[in-house]
């Protein structure tokens, strides 16, 4: 048996306990029977509102008073999103500091782009989340310099640079998007997986060529990025696919139609080949969102999401809780570490960046 106690970093309130200013965009949560209220950071800049359950809500006023408790996931979760604390050689600690006391055998991941994203975010001053995420989600961009500007100044030039101007197109929120004639009637919260086409912006309308022919006769949309910004962004060009057996096999074809065109790549995506030219990604379904208002998110931008917002907390923390008979770890390594094994204890796959079968199966 392992010692908690409930963090004072953190306050249990019910929501009519709050002004109306504060309670309104959290009311549609009563709609669960078992919602109880809401945990409230105290002066943690890094920490964010959390919703709780009866269970929760019962053990974090039970331990107000230092208690024995046997470990599982679910006390491992409320200490790394410091909720909870844990003591170690007479402290308590929690969130990264409690990483090498409860998850001493947390993986790394695979190398590669996405671990170089993860190592520039962990190298960065930044502590703000929002500033890590978008460090993250913007990582291998390329640097829009003068001669992008003016090949790729809007729409219009690229596509004529593509040789599209016969094609039926709209511009919306920043892409060109080619819609299929006949449009397909998606289930609402039904998966949507994205295949990532991402040649260099030299070779782009080789690229596109590729895509149009692979695609014709199959009823899938598809965007392409409309001005400079949006050629030089790794993720430039994305289909969409209701099923994972057809995005497989449009990019069986694909990867012989671009055989040999050189590759940017996505950080944060499952590669298809060594080179990253073709990956995916699996949008999280509209079940996932605890709140309508939050809007629905891009696979890539919720995972930045929470390495991102993990990547904040610890860099707020010391430079990590010795395990028993260990070391402190060094900061970068216990930042990395820390994002990497809280988006994995979600039921994210950290060698392949997908989600595995777990992460949205309560939504």
């Amino acid at each position: 048996m392992t010692t908690f106690r409930a963090s004072a970093r953190f306050e249990l309130k019910r929501l009519d306990e709050l002004p109306p200013e504060q309670r309104n965009p959290f009311e549609e949560l009563t709609r669960d029977a078992d919602f109880y209220g809401l945990l409230v950071p105290q002066s943690r800049p890094a920490a964010t509102i959390k919703a709780a359950g009866r269970e929760i809500a019962e053990l974090f006023r039970a331990l107000a008073v230092p208690a024995p408790l046997e470990v599982n996931d679910d006390v491992i979760d409320l200490v790394l999103d410091g909720v909870l604390e844990v003591e170690c050689d007479g402290r308590f600690v929690c969130g990264a500091d409690a990483l090498p006391i409860l998850c001493d055998d947390a993986p790394q991941p695979a190398g590669g782009l996405s671990a170089d994203a993860l190592r520039h975010a962990t190298d960065l001053e930044e502590t703000d989340a929002d500033t890590l995420t978008r460090a993250l989600y913007f990582y291998n961009r390329i640097p829009i310099t003068p001669f992008w500007k003016a090949r790729f100044p809007d729409a219009a030039a690229v596509i004529a640079h593509l040789g599209a101007a016969n094609a039926e197109a709209k511009v919306s929120n920043g892409w060109i998007v080619f819609q299929a004639r006949a449009r397909r009637a998606y289930q609402p919260g039904a998966a949507t997986y994205k295949l990532y086409v991402s040649p260099r912006p030299e070779n782009i309308r080789d690229a596109f060529d590729a895509v149009v022919r692979t695609l014709a006769g199959r009823d899938i949309d598809f965007k392409i990025g409309l001005d400079a910004a949006g050629l030089l962004r790794p993720d430039k060009m994305v289909a969409y696919f209701g099923d994972r057996a057809e995005l497989d096999d449009v990019a069986a074809a694909l990867r012989a139609r671009l055989a040999g065109c050189p590759a940017h790549g996505v950080p944060f995506t499952a590669a298809f080949d060594d080179d990253g030219l073709l990956s995916w990604g699996l949008d999280p379904p509209e079940s996932a969102r605890a709140l309508s208002w939050l809007g629905r998110e891009s696979w890539r931008l919720w995972l930045a999401s929470k390495l991102g917002t993990a990547m904040a907390l610890a860099k707020s923390e010391s430079v990590g809780a010795p395990a028993p008979g260990r070391a402190p770890e060094g900061g970068r390594a216990h930042t990395w570490r820390f994002a990497v094994e809280r988006v994995r204890r979600l039921g994210v796959d950290v060698d392949t960046w997908t989600p595995r079968d777990t992460l949205w199966s309560d939504a």
